[in-house]
């Protein structure tokens, strides 16, 4: 059987069945926070979202980091290395998952208390079992992916999130309405991550079973070219590049777990205050998640193409890729922010049932267009063949982040973690600008978008007009008519934007057919223009 990862074309259409797969998990693990939250109230989410970096980065080593890694050295080095590639990385993740679920189940007592929250032991100690279906998942998810079998992954990964978000919302309402605590409730939230990691890797085997028995594939009789010493090396690269990197958000996350609640406490707040705060805070993150779920995965989808024109030394196109995806990147992430900012105050009501922190939550959402930047910049430098740099970018803004987050949240409360975490995201989307400007990758305009910045401009005052004039129309403040202005300030809004940036001519025709959809509005465009010629 000839290896599908050899064939463009099964390459092409794997990588787009994972694009969509992650696409759709992303959507999921944004929206269900919202009727989690409604369930639980704020105190409840607080509770969830002080142990979710912990499950976040387990997810995203199972998903993407770890599984990436195996098979990009299962395909780059034959199926002579099979052997040793396999044996190696199991043996080495195996350790890996080990090491992270003996910190977390052993030292939940210590990371409780640097939380401040010693009830938060039993949940940090569930969360550790996430790490134990690592091994087996990640190995089945990688001999998959290097034979060019994406399919598995993508349903394994989806099934994964639907039973994580099934049985997470069906606990948290049976344990709301039977009177169980709200740390009880949590921890039952946090075994649905258990069940979906469980069921996923089941799910793999059963698949993998079936996949040997058709393909009846054996390990070539090669001398290995690969010591064992070599292999390793490369997976400590890639844990230390590639994992670190993808990491950026949970590891700003992580600040605010640790610090933010611990730091409202030592100001004077109240145990109760301190944890609804963090809680009303937290609503930040599905926003950040759902501005930000495109530009992961177009970063997604630019690694292997950049990596076959680095190769192939197509410069030119590599050079169009490149700024044609920053400044598609740049138009959601600007948009999506300006957008979210102006109309947040009836989503926070439509979406959390009150306007709680709604100015604390804008300042956040700000954060939505510099993530969306950075993650997209960190594939291009990665599939560009520095992958060192943006992990360095990530260690040094989540620094910023650390810094920003003790210094301001004494001052001024979740806004100061606000401020800390759009600095932290500023500050690295700045600094890998500065490296892809260094290589001569992008220009001074790129790094200035002024027509997407008038784009937004205009958006913000046609929303904020309209806003006024529902106010003077309907001057209720309820849930059904924050449902209603919401979504229709989101069509209003996004019409605007489509059409100032069709009018400043963000984007060339070229540029527009290398957007998805592009070419549909590319030709509404041209028909408009044939009609205003006549």
């Amino acid at each position: 059987m000839k290896n599908a990862v050899n064939q463009p074309h099964w390459l092409f259409q794997g990588a787009v069945i994972l694009t969509i797969a992650g696409l759709l998990s992303k959507i999921l693990s944004a929206v269900y926070r919202v009727p989690f939250q409604n369930i639980v109230g704020d105190t409840g989410f607080y509770i969830y979202q002080q142990v979710y970096p912990f499950l976040g980065i387990a997810i995203m080593l199972g998903t993407t980091g770890f599984p990436v890694m195996v098979s990009k050295l299962l395909s780059e080095h034959g199926d002579e290395n099979r052997r040793i590639i396999t044996r190696v990385s199991l043996v080495y993740i195996t350790l890996l998952s080990l090491v992270l679920f003996l910190c977390l189940y052993i030292g939940a007592g210590r990371i409780a208390s640097l939380m401040a929250d010693s009830q938060l032991i039993l949940l940090i100690q569930m969360s550790a079992f996430v790490f134990l279906f690592l091994p087996l998942t990640v190995m089945l998810r990688g001999v998959f992916q290097s034979d060019g079998l994406m399919l598995p992954t993508a349903i394994s990964q989806l099934i994964e999130q639907l039973i994580r978000v099934g049985v997470l919302l069906v606990l948290s309402f049976y344990f709301v309405r039977h009177g169980y605590s709200l740390y009880e409730t949590g921890a039952g939230a946090v075994f649905s991550s258990i069940a979906g990691s469980a069921t996923s890797l089941i799910l793999l085997f059963f698949l993998w079973l079936t996949y040997q028995k058709q393909s009846a594939k054996s390990m070539s009789v090669k001398q290995p070219t690969l010591r064992r010493k070599d292999v390793l090396k490369s997976l400590v690269l890639y844990t230390l590049t590639i994992c670190v990197s993808g990491l950026l958000i949970l590891w700003m996350q992580m600040i605010d777990a640790f610090h933010l609640y611990a730091l409202l406490r030592s100001e004077g707040l109240s145990e109760a205050a301190a944890k609804a705060a963090k809680g009303v805070y937290d609503r930040g993150q599905p926003f950040l998640q759902l501005g930000t779920v495109f530009a992961i995965s177009i970063g997604t989808s630019l690694v292997p193409f950049l990596s076959a024109a680095v190769r192939k030394g197509e410069h030119t196109a590599l050079r169009q890729k490149i700024r044609t995806s920053i400044k598609t990147t740049s138009v959601l992430g600007i948009g999506s922010a300006v957008g979210l900012i102006c109309i947040l105050s009836p989503v926070n009501t439509m979406l959390f049932r009150n306007d709680l922190g709604t100015d604390a939550l804008q300042i956040f959402c700000i954060s939505i267009a510099f993530t969306s930047i950075a993650i997209t910049q960190t594939a291009l430098l990665q599939g560009l063949g520095h992958p060192v740099y943006p992990a360095v970018v990530v260690i040094l803004s989540v620094l910023v982040k650390w810094v920003l987050t003790i210094g301001l949240v004494p001052l001024f409360g979740i806004h100061g973690a606000a401020w800390s975490t759009v600095c932290g995201f500023l500050a690295a989307a700045v600094l890998n600008a500065v490296y892809l400007k260094h290589k001569g990758w992008i220009s001074l305009r790129e790094l200035f978008p002024l027509k997407i910045l008038l784009s937004a401009a205009f958006m913000a005052i046609i929303l904020i007009g309209y806003q006024t004039l529902f106010s003077w129309v309907i001057p209720f403040e309820k849930r059904p008519f924050s449902v209603l202005e919401s979504l229709t300030s989101v069509f209003i809004g996004g019409f605007a934007f489509l059409y100032s940036i069709l009018k400043l001519e963000v984007f060339t025709d070229e540029e527009w057919r290398l957007i998805p959809l592009g070419e549909k509005i590319l030709y509404f465009k041209q028909m408009r223009g044939n009609q205003n010629g006549r």
